[in-house]
């Protein structure tokens, strides 16, 4: 597909650990594995009658994001995105069905649709398939994350949300990952994060939604740590998120990542 890379849907079976835990060793929860190209995207369409997916990938920022959905423009479905500020639709190209000796008429094919990320941050983009003149639901409704870091960081290979928490991540040492967590500062409270020995921590961002400014009071942001591996053995990110003056004593984490790290032979 002209040298874009599509990002994988699954990383495997994960392997449980003690404590319950969950290795994971491709991925976090994200739903696509991260890549961090300039142009990458998620096959939609191993599951044709599915009535909506949630989806997420990950670009630098300039590069371009697409999806590849099934399609069939000849029952009059089409399929229509809404963007939020910072990305920009650039692309809807229908690919047919196989030609064959005898082609079905009015059969389906795909539609790969491609989106540009100029600026860094996280972006949420929502798609439904449905015939323009109905007012019933859509056929099918589609929700695509899309994390662009800026061309200057590193490449991280994992993206890890809240429902990692209490999974384990099997890596190397050099390796990069990042922390995505909800976060709402109107509210006052904070994410306090604690990097185990052996971490460091290359960035931290707040983003806010569609990357307005200013930011909408009360609206949830998204707060991203980008984290490096740098030593072989076993430690912890953990985070309680509470108000400034509880964070101190709150025992349990809100979120925690287990990091094994040590050099694959």
């Amino acid at each position: 597909m002209d040298g874009r890379k599509l990002a994988t849907a699954a990383c495997g079976v994960a392997i449980a650990l003690g404590a319950g835990l969950a290795l994971v060793a491709c991925g976090g929860s994200a739903g696509s594995a991260p890549n961090f190209g300039m142009s990458v995207g998620v096959d939609d369409t191993v599951n044709p009658l599915q009535k909506s997916a949630s989806m997420s990938i990950s670009i630098r920022a300039g590069g371009e994001a697409f999806i590849v959905e099934p399609d069939n423009p000849t029952t009059g479905y089409q399929w229509t995105f809404k963007v939020p500020r910072g990305v920009t639709q650039v692309g809807s190209e229908f690919t047919g069905p196989t030609p064959s000796a005898s082609p079905l008429v009015g059969a389906g094919g795909t539609r790969t649709i491609t989106f540009r990320v100029p600026q860094p941050g996280t972006y949420t983009v929502v798609g439904s398939y449905a015939r323009p003149w109905e007012s019933k639901q859509p056929a099918k409704t589609v929700r695509l994350v899309i994390y662009a870091n800026p061309a200057s960081w590193p490449a991280p290979g994992m993206v890890f949300t809240e429902k990692d928490s209490r999974t384990a991540l099997g890596t190397d040492p050099g390796s990069t990952f990042v922390v995505d967590l909800t976060d709402n500062p109107s509210t006052g409270y904070t994410w306090t994060m604690k990097l185990g020995p052996g971490l460091a921590l290359l960035h931290d961002q707040v983003v806010t939604p569609a990357q307005t400014s200013p930011a909408m009071v009360g609206v949830p942001s998204q707060h991203l740590w980008f984290i490096k591996v740098e030593k072989v053995g076993t430690t912890a990110v953990t985070g309680i998120y509470a108000l400034p003056a509880d964070a101190a004593t709150k025992n349990a984490a809100d979120f925690s990542l287990t990091v094994i790290s040590k050099v694959s032979k």
